[in-house]
């Protein structure tokens, strides 16, 4: 087993101890052979653990990292598995049912690449439940307003403080996925502000711009998996790992877990023996003189912390940190990152400022009676000497220079402290694109979410206009010192709108209008507005297109052509391979641009050998594969 655990430093803190009980009461109710198994919540003394099943592996940090350093790419098809795993993990922990009866709502909130577990025997696990989102008993088991997870792997809708539900976890995965096909970090800011702009944004290049392996369909199931409008997301795990297995099958190919183990073990050859040795030194671990256990060395991956931010407050938060007096400064701990790190004494637990004597406080902490001042001595005072006319005049001067300093100071810190701070604006509106968004007279956007700072307290009218639209027009009170959040749902013009019925073939294709998919055939659209089109399925060749609806109700058809199918053909021993009467070449063989609407004979000759035959039908693969063994005549 692993045993995961509390720090003692961290075991003072009431909040991170009750999150680390919460994790492991939801996490033990788990059972899926892609989450890693929970086994026992356990207190011995004064610290609390987690007994859970022990993974011989690595994590996708540890197989990028690895991809970056030999110059590799990890096979497509091996990370389709991956996340086809992963997906159905996610999907069985979103849709875990409690006691009751009643759907718990589980929220991960945290897929990374550090919290998914690859065994040298194949297995994909996903762990570290710790900051995932339970509903109890009619309310949500999270801490209002602090964002939790790894930046570069969170959804825009949790950055923006929005409602958060599964499809989060799908957007996570799919960085994930990206990143591991490109072998490069999608959202990679300089520091983490520009992080979370660059997630808020989720402006994404298909995967095959950086690795040409990735097939066109992959690149589609990614990018729908990282749409920024949850709407146009899969809209459960489910769907995600349905569309990955159907694209491994319609590519021919039908990875497991004994293929994963496999390049697992010829990847990390040198980490196996290392872990047979790790063994054998567990066998032999020794305690200390106080029962403390002797460690050796840590981890060499370093993991990007879990952070928790508050986001309307962030950029406040920082000023703060950049002006305030180092004595005053108290760094919030990172729980997540401090578990499983080796164990040290505990430090004597710091009271509260609010219980600490006068004397203990920080000057900014005591009231204004309590501060101390210059102390001036009363009394006896030994007698100086007169200076002379002319030096007393130069300390005059001196004196009064540091005074007038001393009074423009004073007036300057007066009118920093006192006057009216600023306000902010938020302005999140659906739909999100070609917007104008006015205040007053200026104009703050032209896309959502819209934020202006620096805004002089007090009424303004705010007003959002988008072409085929009805306009949105209201009063708000801008209030100083606080950010002001406006959420507008823009509606249809009823006198400029557009009704699309979808005639398609084959009926069960997917078809997305201005990147928000299309049910039951049928779709609403601001009449003249150019809207892009695209119809998909494997199988067939896309129709991607524009269109300006017209006024009214109409009829659209669609007939998909079929994709050229590809046929592999291999033998032992190799052979002359005929489609029909033609000739192609000798096995291994790869035949492309056939037509997969028809079934086609496939004869293979060798000398002294009876010939094979049989019939390839591609139905709706575009990949065929024969493999023969020839038998002597």
């Amino acid at each position: 087993v692993a045993i995961k655990r509390i720090l003692p430093h961290l075991a003072e803190d009431n909040r991170f101890v009750e999150m680390f009980i919460d994790e492991a009461k939801m996490a033990v109710q788990l059972n899926h052979a892609h989450i890693a198994q929970v086994i026992e919540l356990g207190r011995e003394k004064n610290d609390h653990f987690i007994a859970m099943e022990y993974i011989a592996g690595k994590d996708l940090l540890a197989l990028y990292h690895h991809m970056r350093r030999s110059r590799q790419r990890m096979p497509v098809h091996l990370v389709a598995l991956i996340g086809h795993r992963v997906a159905e993990g996610l999907d069985y922990a979103h849709r875990k049912r409690g006691s009751d009866g009643r759907p718990l709502g589980i929220v991960h909130r945290d897929v990374s690449p550090q919290n998914v577990l690859v065994s040298y025997d194949g297995a994909v696990k996903l762990i570290d439940f710790g900051i995932a989102k339970v509903r109890k008993q009619g309310y949500e088991a999270t801490r209002a307003g602090v964002l939790k997870g790894k930046f570069g792997y969170m959804s825009p809708e949790l950055i923006e403080a929005r409602t958060v539900d599964a499809r989060a976890d799908v957007f996570s995965l799919g960085v994930v996925l990206w990143e591991l096909l490109a072998t490069e970090r999608l959202f990679a800011g300089d520091n983490e502000f520009v992080t979370l702009e660059l997630v808020r944004r989720a402006e994404v290049d298909a995967p095959s711009t950086r690795n040409p392996a990735v097939p066109p369909e992959l690149d589609r199931i990614i990018l729908r998996a990282l749409a920024r409008d949850p709407e146009a997301r899969y809209q459960t795990a489910a769907e995600l790992a349905d569309d990955l297995a159907r694209f491994l099958h319609t590519q021919g190919f039908s990875p497991t877990n004994k293929d994963l183990a496999a390049w697992m073990r010829g990847q990390f050859s040198q980490d196996l023996e290392s872990e047979r040795l790790k063994s054998q030194q567990h066998a032999r671990i020794t305690l200390g003189p106080d029962g403390e256990v002797v460690q050796g060395s840590q981890d060499e991956e370093e993991e990007e912390p879990t952070a928790l931010w508050q986001p309307d407050d962030g950029m406040a938060d920082e000023w703060a940190r950049a002006t305030s007096p180092p004595d005053e400064v108290e760094p919030v701990p990172d729980p997540l990152a401090a578990l499983d790190a080796p164990r040290r004494a505990a430090p004597a637990p710091e009271r509260p400022l609010s219980e600490r004597p006068l004397s203990e406080r920080p000057l900014s902490e005591r009231p204004f009676s309590e501060r101390p001042t210059d102390q001036v001595p009363i009394g006896d005072r030994p007698t100086a000497l007169r200076p002379q006319v002319g030096v007393q005049r130069g300390r005059g001067a001196l004196w009064a220079a540091l005074v007038v300093g001393l009074l423009a100071t004073a007036a300057a810190g007066w009118w920093f402290l006192w006057r009216e701070p600023p306000a902010s604006l938020l302005v999140r509106v659906n739909p999100s694109d070609s917007l104008t968004i006015r205040l007053g007279d200026e104009v703050i956007g032209q896309a959502s979410p819209a934020r202006r700072e620096g805004l002089k307290p007090g009424r303004q009218v705010l007003e959002v206009t988008r072409d085929g639209f009805d306009p949105w027009r209201q009063d708000i009170m801008l209030t100083a010192g606080e950010v002001t959040t406006v959420d507008v749902r823009l509606a249809l013009s009823l006198s400029n709108e557009a009704t699309l019925r979808f005639l398609v073939t084959p009926p069960d294709a997917h078809i997305t209008l201005g990147g928000k998919e299309v049910h039951d055939g049928e779709a609403r659209a601001p009449a003249g507005v150019e809207v892009a089109l695209v119809i998909e399925r494997a199988g067939y060749r896309p129709v991607k297109a524009s269109l300006t609806p017209e006024r009214g109700r109409q009829t659209l058809r669609y007939e998909l052509a079929l994709s050229p199918g590809t046929l592999f053909v291999e033998t032992d021993p190799p052979g002359t391979v005929f489609l029909g009467e033609e000739r192609r070449g000798r096995t291994p063989v790869r035949i492309d641009g056939l037509d997969p609407s028809k079934p086609w004979p496939v004869r293979v000759e060798a000398p002294g050998h009876k010939p094979h035959e049989e019939t390839v039908e591609f139905k709706d693969r575009r990949f065929v594969q024969v493999e023969a063994t020839l038998q002597p005549q």
